[in-house]
C-alpha cells in the first residue's frame, strides 16, 4: 500500500473501533454483499444504545435498566444486534461473553454463524486478527471461544443454559408470529425466560438484558414484561412504521419519522409497501407487527379523539369513584381497577384511573388512601361491583372505616353490549380527562376494546356513566 492507502486504513479502521455505527456500515459488505446497504436514522439510534452499554460494562459501571426494542421485521434489527454487535464488541474487549437466543435453534445457530463468518473474513482479520482469534478446540457453531476467554452461546428459547453466564444476554424475536397464535408457545417463552434465561447474567448490577423484537401478541415477551410491576426496570424502546399510533418511545424519536407521512424508513417501508403488508398480514398483524401495538388502536367501539384532556379538575364537583376488583393479585389475571369522576351538567370528568394487582388485603387498606387523594368528601360515594372479591371489600370498608360505600347492581348484559349503550355519551364528548399520567393506559385500553388483554379500566367507565344516566340503584349496604 501507499502511504496514502495506508494512512485512510488506519483512518477507517480506527472510526470503526471508535464508533459502532461506522463498524456496521463497514462491515455490511461482509455480511451482506449482494444486498446494497441502506442505511436510516434507527441504525444509529440502535448502535449507539448498544455501544453506550457495552462501554459502560467495560468500564464496570452499573446497569440503569435492560432494554426492551420493538421495532419492525426488515430493519436489519438481527444483523445489528446478534450478529455485528458482539464482532465489534470483542474489538472493545475480548473477553465479554455473550448468549444469544432466538425462538429456534436453528434460527440462533444461523446468526451465530453469521457473526463468526465476519471474523473468519479476510477483510476482519486485516484489521483485528491480531486482537483476538477463535479457539480451535471451542469452535462449534452453538458455541464458540476466543482466545481471552471471550464466549459465545447460541441456545434456543426454552433451551438449556444451565452452567452459563454472559455479560450481555439477547433475545432476538423469542416467538415467531406462527407461534404467537398459541397461548402455551406464548406461557412457555415467557416462563424460560423469567426462570431460566433472566438469571444468567454473570453481574447482576452491571450485565445486561437486551430484547429485540417484532410484537406479535399482546402477550409476547415484550407485553408480558411491560405489563408487570417489573416495567420499571426497562429501557423501552419501541419504534413502529408510522406515527400514527402515538407510541413512539422515548418520545425524542418523534422529531426522526417524515413530517409529510409519518413514515419512519421511507426508503424501505413507503406507504404503497406498508399498504401492501397492510392487506396481506391483516389489521392484527400490521398493528404487532410493524405498528407495536399488537392490539389495534380504534378497533372500532371506543375513539380516543371522543375524550377531550382538561388541564383542571373541576373543584366545584363531588368526587366519586367506582371500583372493579379482580379475584387474586396475580399478574397473569386482570388487575383491579379504581376510577374516580365528577359529574355535572351532564358531563363527566374522570379525575384518576388506575390498574393495581394486590391482595384483598392490601386493596382493602389501598382504597381509603387512594380515594382521599383524589377528592373524596363526605358527599362522594364508592360503588363496587360485588364481583370477585367485591361484596368482602365493601363488608370489610363497612366494618373498618367511615366511607361511603354502596355495592353496585351487578351487570346484566355481557361487556360489548354494555359499552354500546353509553357509546353515545362518549361519542358526544360528553367526558372528558383530567390530565395525567394514567390518561395513556386508559385510553389504550380503551380504544382496544374489546381485543384488548384487560378491559378493567373498560368496566369502571361503564360503571360511572351507566350510575348516571340511570341515576344510581346501587344496593346501599351503608352510608355514613
Amino acid at each position: 500500500m501507499t502511504n496514502k492507502k495506508l494512512l485512510k486504513f488506519a483512518l477507517e479502521k480506527k472510526l470503526c473501533e471508535m464508533s459502532f455505527y461506522e463498524f456496521f456500515k463497514a462491515a455490511w459488505i461482509v455480511v451482506e454483499p449482494a444486498v446494497p446497504l441502506s442505511t436510516n436514522w434507527h441504525h444509529k439510534y440502535i448502535c449507539d444504545t448498544l455501544q453506550e452499554e457495552c462501554e459502560r460494562i467495560i468500564a464496570q459501571k452499573p446497569k440503569t435498566k435492560d432494554i426492551i426494542i420493538n421495532v419492525p421485521f426488515r430493519s436489519t434489527k438481527s444483523l445489528i444486534v446478534t450478529v455485528m454487535f458482539p464482532v465489534w464488541a470483542w474489538i472493545k474487549s475480548p473477553k465479554l461473553r455473550f448468549i444469544t437466543s432466538s425462538y429456534s435453534a436453528t434460527l440462533s445457530i444461523e446468526l451465530a454463524t453469521k457473526s463468526r463468518d465476519i471474523i473468519f473474513s479476510d477483510w476482519f482479520k486485516k484489521r483485528w486478527g491480531d486482537v483476538f482469534h477463535i479457539k480451535k478446540d471451542q469452535n462449534l457453531k452453538e458455541r464458540y471461544e476466543n482466545n481471552h476467554i471471550g464466549m459465545r452461546r447460541a441456545t434456543s428459547v426454552g433451551g438449556t443454559v444451565t452452567g452459563q453466564g454472559g455479560d450481555f444476554l439477547i433475545v432476538d424475536d423469542p416467538l415467531s408470529p406462527q407461534m404467537a397464535n398459541s397461548a402455551t408457545e406464548r406461557e412457555n417463552a415467557n416462563e424460560w425466560y423469567r426462570t431460566t434465561f433472566y438469571s444468567r447474567l454473570n453481574q447482576a448490577d452491571i450485565g445486561v438484558r437486551i430484547i429485540i423484537m417484532q410484537r406479535v401478541h399482546e402477550e409476547d415477551l415484550s407485553g408480558f414484561l411491560l405489563d408487570r410491576e417489573t416495567r420499571t426496570k426497562y429501557k423501552h424502546i419501541c419504534i413502529p412504521a408510522t406515527n400514527e399510533d402515538g407510541n413512539i418511545k422515548p418520545k425524542s424519536l418523534e422529531k426522526f419519522y417524515n413530517k409529510e407521512n409519518g413514515l419512519f424508513w421511507e426508503d424501505r417501508f413507503s406507504k404503497e409497501v406498508l399498504d401492501d403488508y397492510k392487506s396481506a398480514l391483516g389489521t392484527y398483524g400490521y398493528a404487532g407487527q410493524l405498528q407495536q401495538t399488537p392490539t389495534p388502536l380504534d378497533s372500532g367501539m371506543i375513539h380516543k379523539d371522543w375524550f377531550k384532556i382538561d388541564r383542571y379538575r373541576k373543584d366545584e364537583a363531588t368526587v366519586n369513584f367506582v371500583i372493579d376488583p379482580a379475584y387474586t393479585a396475580n399478574q397473569k389475571n386482570d388487575p383491579s381497577a379504581l376510577l374516580a369522576y365528577t359529574y355535572k351538567d351532564n358531563k363527566w370528568q374522570i379525575v384518576d384511573c388506575i390498574n393495581v394487582h394486590k391482595e384483598f388485603p392490601e386493596l382493602v387498606k389501598f382504597i381509603p388512601q387512594w380515594v382521599k387523594k383524589n377528592g373524596y368528601t363526605t358527599k362522594s360515594r364508592i360503588f363496587v361491583e360485588p364481583k370477585a372479591s367485591g361484596k368482602s371489600i365493601v363488608q370489610t370498608l363497612v366494618r373498618e372505616t367511615g366511607l361511603n360505600v354502596k355495592e353496585d347492581k351487578p351487570p346484566t348484559k355481557d361487556k360489548v353490549a354494555r359499552v354500546s349503550d353509553i357509546s353515545a355519551s362518549l361519542e358526544s364528548g360528553r367526558v372528558s380527562l383530567l390530565n395525567g399520567d394514567w390518561n395513556r393506559e386508559f385510553l389504550d385500553q380503551l380504544t382496544r376494546f374489546p381485543a384488548a388483554k384487560h378491559d378493567d379500566m373498560v368496566d369502571c367507565l361503564v360503571m360511572a356513566v351507566n350510575k348516571e344516566i340511570w341515576g344510581g340503584g346501587g344496593k346501599v349496604v351503608y352510608f355514613n
